[in-house]
């Protein structure tokens, strides 16, 4: 879910841009490639942040529970 979610969020800022262009008087094209990318950048860098969160308790470690021979 994690590499599918930037890619929803893209295309959802797509179409909210599309849909927004006629009120802010940009081209459409542009409006949605700058939405889509801000929507896009903005869900790589929550899910950044909070993966480095995560890593950083103790509890998400991987932890060595027993050695096999």
């Amino acid at each position: 879910m994690l590499y599918v979610l930037p890619i929803l969020l893209l295309i959802l800022g797509a179409v909210i841009g599309h849909q927004i262009s006629p009120v802010i008087q940009i081209n459409s094209s542009t409006t949605s490639i700058i939405v889509g990318f801000l929507f896009f950048a903005a869900t790589v860098w929550i899910i950044k942040s909070k993966a480095n969160k995560m890593a950083s308790q103790n509890q998400y470690q991987p932890k060595i529970i027993k050695i096999l021979k």
